[in-house]
């Protein structure tokens, strides 16, 4: 048995494979990221030791992995290691509250009432009712956005003595492909309702606002549930309505950033 990864299923005792750096390292992050995803961030990435990384991809892929096979092959050390998993979760895209904002209005507002500037303002208020909802549902139990947001925290709160890293680049990227994201279903939502900005505000900065929200009420949320338990009467003909404390921040923030437009023209159903 040499001391480099081998795949011990019945068909490769016989010959061994060694697989390149690569496949290796893919083989590794992806281990690590599991690990990361079942067990959670913890205070930093210490759960990650070869040893632990190592038995994951044995009990996962029959594959068997050695510190001979690793470090000065394909990272220096551990710690380079810990930080290129940490890096590699940094760069994820979570879309489970995309996911579920969606799933929660999309039925709305296919048959909702635009005939009126009234009309649409309460609708838009119902719609961030509903969002409201399903984010602070799935930020408080989602493990991965967790993990996520853990990488968030520990980053800012890292003490930078040199140039942004890897685990800087991957977070600034997926950020950036999230509020991107963001930006596009607020314009179209305010191309459904006929709203636009208020100068000097921008849509853009709405985005930012509500993520913000959103991501802060989740993390409250999981400390100790506070953010539910509102009734209003936001209902047809004034019926009360269960709110959260997310959904009226989210709710105060388009009026402050956006007012009905004018000139405003359905545009045409299908």
């Amino acid at each position: 048995m040499t001391d480099d990864e081998t795949a011990v299923g019945p068909a490769d005792r016989a010959a061994p494979a060694r697989r390149s750096r690569s496949e290796l390292r893919a083989l590794l992050i992806e281990a690590g990221l599991e690990v990361l995803r079942q067990d959670g961030l913890g205070t930093g990435a210490e759960q990650l030791t070869f040893k632990r990384v190592f038995e994951r991809v044995a009990s996962t892929t029959g594959v068997r992995v050695t510190n001979a096979s690793v470090i000065g092959r394909v990272w220096d050390n551990l710690a380079e290691y810990q930080s290129a998993v940490v890096a590699a979760v940094a760069s994820e895209e979570v879309t489970d509250q995309e996911e579920a904002v969606v799933a929660a209005t999309a039925g709305y507002l296919a048959t909702v009432d635009r005939s009126t500037p009234e009309a649409r303002r309460c609708a838009v208020r119902e719609v961030m009712r509903l969002a409201a909802d399903a984010n602070l549902s799935v930020g408080t139990t989602s493990r991965p956005w967790a993990t996520v947001i853990g990488i968030w925290a520990l980053a800012s709160g890292a003490r930078r003595t040199g140039p942004p890293g890897p685990v800087y680049d991957a977070l600034r990227t997926s950020y950036t492909a999230l509020e991107d994201r963001a930006v596009a279903e607020t314009e179209a939502l305010l191309v459904h309702f006929g709203l636009r900005t208020r100068p000097p505000l921008d849509v853009r900065q709405f985005s930012r606002s509500i993520t913000s929200l959103v991501q802060g009420s989740a993390l409250r949320d999981r400390a100790g549930p506070c953010m539910r338990g509102i009734e209003l009467p936001s209902g047809p003909g004034g019926a009360l309505q269960d709110w959260t404390v997310l959904g009226v921040g989210m709710d105060a923030l388009v009026d402050q950033f956006f007012e009905v437009d004018p000139d405003w023209v359905p545009e045409p159903g299908p």
